[in-house]
C-alpha cells in the first residue's frame, strides 16, 4: 500500500470496542466516558483504539484502526439484538448539530459495522472534539436512537492520534530490511581466492599494406 496516513491532534482514528469484548486488551487511557487501549486485535494485528459502553444495557460504540489499515471500522453493539449474517442496513450518525452522516452498515449477531476511509474520519474527527454528544440512529428497524456522551472526546483523540502514530512508526520499522551480516575476524579490502587468469585475446596480423 501506499504511505501510511498521518493521524495526530487534528485527526481523529477510533479502534476497538471498549467493554466485555475488549478485555483481553489493555486499557491506557480513560477520560470522560471513554477508554482508549491498544494491543493484538482478533485477527493478530495490532489496534489503537476507543469505545464507549452504556452500563444500563451494555449497548457499547466504539470503532478501530489496525495496523496497516487505510480505513476506520466503526461498531455499534447490543447484546439483545440478533441480526442474520450479512444484513445490509442504513446508519445514521450526527455529531452535535452537524449534517448527519448516511452510512451503509452490515448487521451479524449482536453487531453492525460501518468504514470511513481516512479523508472522512478527518471531518469526523473536527465534529467529534467539538460537539457535547452524538446520535445514532437506524431507520429500517425499531431500535430507538442512541444518545453517546462526549465528553472527553479532544483528549480522547489525542491520545489516540499518538497510539496510532507510533504504531504505524514501529510497523515501518519492522518492515526495513536486515543489515548485512559482519564477517568474523579482521577485514580486508581484496579476495584472498586466487583470481581467475586472464585471457587474451589472439593477435591479429596487420592488415597488408
Amino acid at each position: 500500500m501506499g504511505s501510511a496516513p498521518r493521524f495526530g491532534v487534528t485527526a481523529l482514528v477510533l479502534a476497538m470496542l471498549a467493554g466485555p469484548a475488549a478485555a483481553d486488551i489493555p486499557v491506557y487511557y480513560h477520560v470522560g466516558s471513554w477508554d482508549a487501549f491498544s494491543g493484538p486485535g482478533s485477527d493478530g494485528r495490532m489496534v489503537c483504539g476507543i469505545g464507549t459502553t452504556n452500563p444500563a444495557d451494555n449497548r457499547a460504540f466504539s470503532a478501530r484502526f489496525p495496523a496497516g489499515g487505510d480505513a476506520v471500522t466503526f461498531q455499534a453493539k447490543k447484546p439483545t439484538w440478533s441480526i442474520p449474517a450479512g444484513t445490509q442496513l442504513p446508519v445514521v450518525v450526527q455529531v452535535g448539530l452537524n449534517t448527519p452522516w448516511n452510512l451503509q452498515g452490515t448487521g451479524n449477531g449482536q453487531v453492525v459495522e460501518w468504514l470511513l476511509d481516512r479523508e472522512a474520519i478527518q471531518a469526523f474527527d473536527a465534529q467529534f472534539r467539538r460537539a457535547g454528544s452524538m446520535t445514532i440512529s437506524f431507520p429500517t428497524g425499531n431500535e430507538p436512537p442512541w444518545t453517546v456522551a462526549l465528553n472527553g472526546s479532544t483528549a480522547i483523540s489525542n491520545a489516540f492520534g499518538r497510539c496510532v502514530t507510533d504504531m504505524t512508526n514501529r510497523a515501518a520499522a519492522q518492515q526495513q530490511p536486515a543489515p548485512a551480516p559482519v564477517p568474523a575476524g579482521p577485514t580486508q579490502p581484496f579476495s584472498e581466492a586466487p583470481a581467475p587468469p586472464l585471457t587474451q585475446e589472439p593477435t591479429q596480423p596487420p592488415p597488408p599494406r
